[in-house]
């Protein structure tokens, strides 16, 4: 009898003290609405001044995707003259919003052996990369990587899947 009523006190004095201790308000601030408004506005100046190039928001920035056709001779690395322009656009864009990191990548479609298309993706990423240098935008501020045909956003069975999957695609972030 004396042990329940030593338990039931001891609890009745933890449960009172745990009553006294003060609480502290938390406010969150809308970080996440900042980076909304911040990836909105990043977004839509690419997508407004890129017309007819795929733009898509991802966690890191701003995904910007070429078909290879529009940059590429079939099975080159050489860039097309139409593809210059749609880069100079790009590049300007960037320049206009200040540093940025960019990630380059080349895929390919499954056509040809999976180490000639790792080696064709990795020499159009280069070429990409080259090209975005020469108009003054930072060695150090553009990776690039060839995944051949690895990451595949559509099926290799049908032409117009093998399109899709033969592309070069440039995530750009905000950095310093």
């Amino acid at each position: 009898m004396v042990r329940k009523t030593l338990v039931i006190a001891a609890l009745a004095a933890v449960g009172a003290l745990g009553s006294c201790k003060s609480k502290k308000a938390i406010v969150s601030t809308p970080a996440s609405s900042q980076a909304q408004v911040t990836d909105d506005t990043e977004y839509d100046a690419y997508r407004n001044k890129l017309p007819g190039t795929q733009v898509d928001r991802v966690q890191s920035g701003v995904k910007v995707t070429f078909a290879s056709e529009i940059l590429f001779p079939t099975n080159s690395s050489y860039l097309t003259e139409p593809a210059k322009e749609k880069l100079q656009k790009l590049v300007k864009v960037i320049k206009e919003k200040g540093s940025a990191k960019l990630l380059i990548e080349g895929h390919t479609d499954k056509t040809g052996t999976p180490e000639y298309n790792k080696w064709l993706s990795e020499k159009r990423a280069a070429s990409v990369k080259a090209f975005a240098v020469s108009m003054g935008l930072s060695e150090a501020s553009v990776s690039t990587t060839g995944l051949g045909d690895t990451k595949p956003v559509a099926v290799n069975s049908t032409p117009e899947g093998r399109a899709k999957n033969r592309r070069v695609e440039i995530t750009i972030s905000q950095g310093k």
